[in-house]
């Protein structure tokens, strides 16, 4: 158990989400992560589902669809991708199915505990905050730039980094 708290919190300290976010809440984060087991094919949460979690794949991999079409893989996500940071923050249904494609091993943590942590730790929040916000300017910058030639019809709904 010890050790693999210790895996688990050298993962999560390599997450640039969590960059600047002090040891001592790092250490609880780490501590109150839960380890969950999926089997192939197996559904991690749901498009439309209320799912108060964020997930960081430890090992295996898995993929994203939407229901109508689970044959049309959109993305897949392997070792020490962080999946769902935005649920920590706020209740909103899944845009997407997450499932397993391998046997997948994922560590998760609750919107409450995260909560509990920022209580605690109140400088963790502004760090975590900036991180994301990064983290959405990014994706979405790289969107336009591979978009903007090719389709540009999709860029219509684009703006998210106006909000």
């Amino acid at each position: 158990m010890h050790s693999e708290y210790l895996a688990d919190l050298e993962l999560l300290l390599g997450l640039p989400v969590y960059n600047g976010v002090p040891m001592e809440a790092m250490k609880l984060l780490s501590y109150l992560c839960v380890r969950e087991s999926f089997k192939p094919g197996e559904i991690i949460f749901h498009q439309h589902e209320v799912d108060s979690h964020a997930y960081c794949l430890v090992e295996g991999r898995a993929t994203v669809h939407l229901e109508n079409n689970p044959q049309a893989v959109l993305r897949r996500f392997g070792p020490v991708d962080f999946i769902g940071g935005l649920s920590l923050f706020c209740e909103a249904g899944r845009l997407f199915t997450l499932k397993a494609e391998t046997r997948a091993v994922l560590l998760m943590l609750s919107r409450e505990k995260f909560l509990k942590i920022l209580e605690q730790f109140p400088s963790a929040g502004p760090a975590i905050f900036q991180n994301l916000a990064k983290r959405i300017h990014y994706w979405e910058q790289d969107y336009v730039s591979r978009c903007e030639n090719r389709h540009p019809q999709c860029l219509t709904g684009l703006g998210v980094t106006l909000l």
